[in-house]
């Protein structure tokens, strides 16, 4: 038993040198982690900007042949979109609130298209 403890002390004792590490380059990773977030937010607006324009590709195309256009829309509130919408040749402004969807304004004449 006497001669467990001695090797056991042995290895804990053991003052061989140890493998140094190998230099960390921090600027290396730096660079590399920078290049790795912009490529990530390159591609996010690359996607945004497509399904923007596939999004607008659709409306247009839904619009084509139909007896109600939607000319525009724009948002006035989170809660609040403004529509111009064309119908039988004439422009109708339309105001849509999560309560209710409103006749503003007719605009004119029939459009010649």
């Amino acid at each position: 038993m006497h001669m467990f403890h001695l090797l056991a002390d042995e290895l804990l004792l053991d003052t061989s040198p140890a493998v140094p590490a190998p230099p960390v380059d921090y600027a290396a990773a730096m660079a590399k982690m920078c290049l790795t977030l912009l490529a990530l937010l390159a591609l996010m607006g690359v996607t945004f900007w497509f399904l923007r324009k596939l999004m607008q590709q659709r409306m247009q195309r839904g619009n084509a042949n139909q007896t109600i256009r939607i000319l525009e829309k724009r948002m006035i509130s989170t809660k609040t979109m403004l529509y111009l919408v064309e119908l039988e040749g004439q422009k109708i402004l339309l105001a849509e609130s999560h309560l209710e969807v409103r006749r503003i304004h007719g605009l004119g004449e029939p459009s010649q298209s």
